[in-house]
Parts: C-alpha cells; sequence; structure tokens
C-alpha cells in the first residue's frame, strides 16, 4: 500500500483535537517555523495539521514518498526526562492506562511502516537524556536506557525492534507559548528578506497573514476531510506551493505603491472626502490583500481582476474606475460580500496599480539573498 493509500484510509485515532486545540499558539508557530527550515532542503513538502500527529510532515504533497510526525509538548515544569515521556499515569475512561508520549508517537510511525522518517517529541524545554542538545535521536542514549525504552515501547507494541530508536528523537524549539507569536515574527522577517529582500512588506500583516492561514487548517476536523490525499493537504495542510504563492503576493504588494503616488493620476475626480475615504480604505487594504484565506475577500477580487483583464485602463484613473465599477456592476457584488463603496475603489485601485507597476510577477526566487550576489 502506498503511502498516500494509508494516508487515505488509515482513519484517525483522535478526531476533537483539532478544536480543543485551535487556539494553541505553540503548536501553530512550529509548524510555521518548519514550513520555513524545509522551503530550501525539499522540492516538494507539505506540513499537515493535526493529521495523525499535531504536525505532520510530507515528503511530496500529490504523490508523498515519505512522512515524519511531531508530536508538540510544552512544558511549564522543567526539562523532560525519560521516565515523563514513559509515563502511563494517566487512566482512559475505560479504567486502563493510557499510552505514553513515546508509546503513541511511536504508534504512528509503525502504522505508517516503510514510510516513517521520523517521530520527533518537540519541546520548549530540554530532554535530561540529551542534555543541551537541539535535536537527537534515541539511538543515541546509553544501552541500558535504550534496552529500558524498546522493553517500554514493545510493552504496546510486541514486533517493535531496535531499529525504531532511530527513528524516534527529542526536538527543542525556542518557540515558546507565552511569546511565540514575537519570536515566529522574527523568523517571517528573517525568511521575507532572504527571500524577497528589503523590509517594505508589512511584517505584522505578513505574519498574521501566515499564521491565520495555519490556524484555518488545525480548526478543520480531520473527519471532514475527503479521501483523495490531494485534498488532504488542500484542507489540513500548507504546501511548499502554497508557501511560494505567499511570497509572490507579498512581493507583489511591496510593489503597490504609496497613495502620495496614486493621487496623482486620479484626475481631482472624487472630491476631498470622497478620496480620503478611498485613501484609508486602500492603506486598510495593502494590509488585507495578504490574507488569501478571505473568501469574500478573494471572490470579489477575482470579479475584479475579471473586469480589469477585458478593458485597458485610461486616465485619468478616478474616472475609469467609476466606469469600470458601473460597467462591471461590481457595487452589486461588493454589497453582496459586505464591502463599502470607498473598500470596492481601493480594491480597484490596488489591483491597477499593483499590476501597472509590477508587471507580471516572476517566479520568486527561492535561494538566499547572499548567494545571489
Amino acid at each position: 500500500m502506498s503511502l498516500a493509500d494509508k494516508l487515505e484510509k488509515i482513519p484517525q485515532r483522535e478526531v476533537a483535537g483539532s478544536d480543543a486545540y485551535a487556539a494553541f499558539e505553540f503548536q501553530l508557530m512550529f509548524g510555521v517555523e518548519l514550513l520555513f527550515e524545509q522551503f530550501d532542503k525539499l522540492d516538494d513538502f507539505a506540513v499537515l495539521f493535526e493529521f495523525h500527529d499535531d504536525i505532520v510532515l510530507l515528503t511530496g504533497a500529490d504523490s508523498p514518498s515519505e512522512i515524519e510526525f511531531f508530536q508538540l509538548k510544552h512544558s511549564t515544569k522543567g526539562n523532560w526526562t525519560l521516565a515523563k515521556l514513559t509515563n502511563n499515569s494517566k487512566k482512559l475512561k475505560s479504567g486502563e492506562k493510557a499510552q505514553s508520549i513515546l508509546q503513541k508517537l511511536y504508534g504512528n510511525v509503525d502504522e505508517f511502516s516503510g514510510y516513517s522518517k521520523n517521530g520527533h517529541v518537540v519541546s520548549n524545554a530540554y530532554c535530561a537524556e540529551f542534555g543541551q542538545s537541539e535535536n537527537a535521536k534515541f539511538n543515541a542514549m546509553s544501552d541500558d536506557e535504550k534496552a529500558k525504552l524498546l522493553q517500554h515501547i514493545q510493552a504496546v507494541y510486541p514486533g517493535a525492534t531496535s531499529s525504531c530508536l532511530d527513528v524516534l528523537g527529542f526536538r527543542r524549539t525556542e518557540l515558546d507559548k507565552t511569546a511565540c507569536h514575537e519570536l515566529v515574527k522574527g523568523r517571517v522577517h528573517s525568511f521575507l528578506q532572504s527571500k524577497i529582500g528589503g523590509d517594505a512588506f508589512q511584517l505584522e500583516a505578513c505574519t498574521n497573514a501566515i499564521v491565520g492561514q495555519c490556524r484555518l487548517k488545525n480548526k478543520k476536523l480531520a473527519t471532514d476531510v475527503p479521501d483523495a490525499v490531494t485534498e488532504i493537504v488542500k484542507q489540513k495542510g500548507i504546501s511548499k506551493t502554497d508557501v511560494e504563492l505567499w511570497l509572490t503576493d507579498i512581493a507583489s504588494n511591496k510593489n503597490a505603491p504609496e497613495w502620495s503616488f496614486i493621487q496623482t493620476h486620479l484626475g481631482g475626480h472624487w472630491g476631498f472626502l470622497e478620496a480620503n475615504n478611498i485613501r484609508l480604505a486602500y492603506e486598510n487594504y495593502k494590509v488585507e490583500a495578504l490574507d488569501s484565506g478571505n473568501d469574500a475577500q478573494n471572490a470579489l477580487v477575482a470579479k475584479v481582476r475579471q473586469a480589469l483583464d477585458a478593458n485597458s485602463v485610461t486616465e485619468p484613473i478616478g474616472a475609469f474606475v467609476d466606469g469600470l465599477i458601473a460597467m462591471a456592476d461590481l457595487a452589486s457584488a461588493a454589497g453582496e460580500f459586505g464591502y463599502s463603496g470607498a473598500q470596492l475603489k481601493a480594491m480597484v485601485i490596488y489591483e491597477i496599480f499593483r499590476s501597472q507597476q509590477a508587471g507580471t510577477v516572476q517566479k520568486t526566487d527561492t535561494q538566499h539573498a547572499e548567494e545571489n550576489q
């Protein structure tokens, strides 16, 4: 059975986690970190949220060949130990002991045997057996510790062999539940600088847009996802292609000019109050345009672009915008999607000037900036 077949057919063990942990930023932020980390390492990949584990990394989005599991464990009580990771003290409703953290992790590795590349426990704290190591496999422990761990896993999975310790590992991340947003914002800033250069992008807006997309994937219940692996990735994951589209949108957004430049082309068509309302709406939209998860906005933008594709832009821009809106009946669509007249005009202006100034956005450079100098 292929990995795609397994992803489509093996049922979820726990399906309520998506909603229960929708606000657990630590998990979401690590997913963002993993996206950036893998971007230059893999030609094709997808990071899935709350699908068989907290985070799953697929090598290959449409036809996956390998899978990695990440079980997120935030700690406020100091470092982890092997004893904590193998603790079975928690009981289920049936009265039976629940599986330990490492038994659960191995369960996923075993379920996807033949394709499981790694299984990681990820935490903001260290694991005492590994000292200050940021990333270690359990095969690096002493022989006595390895024997105890293998025996612990075999208590639930008798077929487990010592080779599973080559796959299972512990990873420490700098992210912290109480301050992870600021840390990830720093990651976003470094990533965008390396890929598109400069600092003209709206950092907070970019961070919120990227994290927001991951949050949507996290909240989607796995039981509601269709069987096809492509739909699983689409609804529960972010692929490398998605990240490339983010970069293209952000790079394009940088090319959207300041209002002072736009104003010189409007032709005095609007009075001061209307022009000022449109200006304010434009400044807001430059941020909102990065939110690719806004379905209403996407639908209206599609209609605006369709109208622009069918018409050549003429000056003065103000008169052209009003004429285009009337001709394509965009005002009705805007009202249907909850947008005001000023917001609609700002959206049209944004699309005009972004495309006119930027032209066709080239494929975003995927090499580090310093490597191209």
